[in-house]
């Protein structure tokens, strides 16, 4: 089983954050299964600015979907059995949906389906407060409002390099990520998602498995599994994505005349970042 992950980030900027990665993948995945990782090209954020300060304008999070839109094409294109989208955003995933016949995850739908079966009421911590409206924009587009409890963000307000550090600076980030999670139980979380890549990873990296007596969620470790089992589920029960409304795919003519348009072409597995994983 192989599977692709992509990032919304780009992974040559955060080497803690990849190495954890890579670690996580040999730690949760059944041998003969694979996780490459990839990031989107090498300089999309430029050096001035972490991905949360960049992709609360829509504008520039549409241009980086296009990025996520061609990492689909260029998995299934390379053999890929499943796609797993790294970023709680779900960026692009319906175009990718649309578009591919192997599995594509989002992290965001993934996490809030299986926190379901694990407790009634789930809640998020996010960053900062700005990242609270897409989180439950998320839940009500998937239809799980109502198992919501809540998104408390981080306080304070912290970005994704801000994560990027050593064992000594951890604690204070530690305790502040424990006392969001207080928050959250006490509105009615029985199970608790780090809402952020870099975040989980932080977390996971430090071993927080419970906080407050509940549950806290592997986001990413739970997105490679269930990618595994979707990839399985096509190939022993048949199940791919329909076709009918949400993910109907363009006849061949018009997306290549769109995009013949559009001035788009094809991304190579070694234009994204990461690629030093592989």
């Amino acid at each position: 089983m192989r599977i692709w992950h992509q990032s919304f980030s780009d992974l040559d900027r955060v080497p803690v954050y990849r190495a954890t990665l890579a670690r996580h993948v040999a730690a949760v995945m059944p041998a003969g299964d694979s996780v490459a990782l990839h990031g989107l090209r090498p300089g999309t954020y430029g050096v001035e600015f972490a991905p949360i300060h960049a992709i609360r304008h829509r504008y520039l999070e549409m241009l980086n979907e296009q990025q996520v839109v061609e990492a689909a094409l260029a998995a299934e294109r390379e053999g890929y059995d499943a796609f797993a989208l790294g970023c709680f955003y779900d960026p692009a995933l319906r175009a990718c949906r649309s578009l591919v016949d192997i599995p594509c995850m989002g992290l965001s739908e993934t996490c809030m389906l299986v926190a379901c079966s694990l407790g009634h009421r789930f809640g998020l911590v996010s960053l900062e407060e700005s990242q609270r409206a897409q989180h439950e924009e998320l839940a009500r587009a998937y239809g799980l409002r109502e198992r919501l409890a809540g998104v408390v963000p981080m306080h304070p307000p912290i970005d994704e390099y801000m994560l990027e550090v050593d064992e000594a600076a951890a604690r204070p980030l530690l305790d502040a990520f424990a006392e969001a999670c207080g928050r959250l139980v006490a509105m009615g979380a029985e199970v608790l998602i780090p809402g952020d890549g870099f975040l989980n990873e932080f977390a996971w990296r430090h071993g927080v498995r419970r906080l407050h007596g509940a549950p806290v969620m592997d986001a990413l470790g739970t997105l490679f599994r269930h990618a595994a089992f979707m990839a399985g589920a096509r190939t022993a029960l048949g199940l791919k994505v329909s076709r009918i409304g949400h993910y109907a795919r363009p006849p061949p003519a018009m997306l290549a005349q769109a995009r013949a348009a559009a001035g788009v072409g094809p991304m190579a597995e070694g234009d994204f970042s990461g690629g030093n994983d592989r």
